[in-house]
């Protein structure tokens, strides 16, 4: 088993900076988390207080049962790959894989034995003979990976070591990844900035925001329910569009009543949900993905008519962004069909899709 628990962990700093408060998570045997949040959010200091590398102000850490707050890095039974790859210049790549077993008095057949099967495993066999710096970002990448994976540890722990790839290698990278987890069949603890990289790799993903854990779920939840504006607005790009609105009751129908005056009714399927909020200073949510061209506004959805202005048009083949404006200044962004024309300063009534968009309370941001 390779379960992780954090227990109320904390990180103070001497200065009363508090890095992570009070974070409780349960890793299940071989799963892929993927702590994602903004820099300075705590998601580094949480993978280091795991690893040993920083001391914990207060909770505990488990790895399979065992409380590991007083135990060395070595004996964690953890191996971390970095965003610096830290490869050995000296070293070829199969001496550089196995340097941490030969540390450890493992005997050279078995660590040859051991490099070999990794390579295998991440496609770099025939480069164990080379030096790093005959290697490509990728190549290096995959060493730091196999570095690893020889170790055979209880948990891999992986601090952004894609974000020194282009942006094609790393989408490649991605998929490598989630299939070495499935092969090596080990606990998988990564941190990134980057959201397609957690919604893309991750069992479940934990968004974490100054120090705090704001919502651990599937990625799929996440995106879809999320718990508030912090984590509506983080996921997605672009990201999701906010309004301040008032819910109001207006000729016997619930409604949202935005600043700019737009009302947008209730559906009838949330009546209950959100009737005891009525009078309430609200915040609208609808990610651009929700917002439809009157062209092509595909069946099901409830939608409701929106006027607003066209201001940039950003035609990303297959997908077209538009910049729109309401009649009293609002900005968002809509994600239209690519199949539709949209030319600057044309006016357009969009059609907002009434069963994808969230409520908020404004004062403390939380979803209704």
């Amino acid at each position: 088993m390779s379960s992780v628990v954090f227990e109320k962990v904390s990180k103070q700093y001497e200065n009363g900076y508090v890095a992570v408060k009070d974070l409780n998570i349960e890793l299940e045997d071989k799963e892929f988390l993927v702590l994602v949040g903004p820099s300075g959010c705590g998601k580094t200091t949480s993978l280091r207080m795991l690893a040993g590398l920083e001391d914990i102000s207060s909770g505990s850490i488990y790895i399979d049962g065992q409380r590991v707050n007083n135990v060395t890095p070595k004996d964690r039974d953890i191996a971390m790959v970095f965003q610096s790859y830290a490869l050995y210049p000296h070293m070829t790549v199969a001496d550089n894989m196995g340097f941490s077993l030969d540390l450890k008095g493992v005997g050279k057949q078995e660590i040859r034995q051991r490099v070999e099967a990794a390579a295998k495993q991440l496609g770099i066999e025939q480069l164990l003979e080379r030096k790093p710096k005959q290697l490509s970002g990728g190549q290096r990448q995959r060493v730091a990976l196999g570095r690893a994976i020889v170790r055979s540890p209880a948990v891999f722990l992986m601090d952004e070591p894609l974000s020194n790839l282009d942006a094609k290698l790393r989408v490649q990278a991605r998929a490598e990844l989630s299939e070495l987890h499935k092969k090596v069949g080990t606990t998988f603890v990564y941190v990134t900035h980057d959201q397609a990289e957690a919604m893309t790799m991750g069992t479940r993903i934990a968004v974490m925001n100054g120090g705090i854990l704001q919502q651990i779920d599937t990625p799929q939840t996440v995106y879809e329910q999320p718990n508030n504006m912090f984590v509506a607005g983080f996921l997605g790009s672009p990201s999701m569009n906010f309004f301040s609105a008032q819910l109001i009751q207006s000729e016997g129908a619930l409604v949202i009543q935005t600043d700019g005056g737009i009302t947008v009714p209730i559906p009838a399927e949330r009546l209950n949900r959100y009737s005891e909020f009525s009078g309430r200073s609200v915040v609208l949510g609808i990610r651009p993905e929700g917002i439809y061209h009157p062209q092509c506004v595909p069946p099901g959805i409830q939608p409701a008519s929106i006027p607003a202005t066209a201001k940039v048009v950003e035609l990303m083949g297959h997908e077209v962004i538009v910049h729109f404006e309401l009649a009293d200044g609002t900005k968002f962004i809509g994600r239209l069909d690519p199949r539709v024309k949209v030319t600057p300063n044309e006016q357009i009534n969009l059609q907002f899709d009434l069963t994808r968009f969230h409520l908020f309370d404004q004062e403390s941001e939380q979803v209704i």
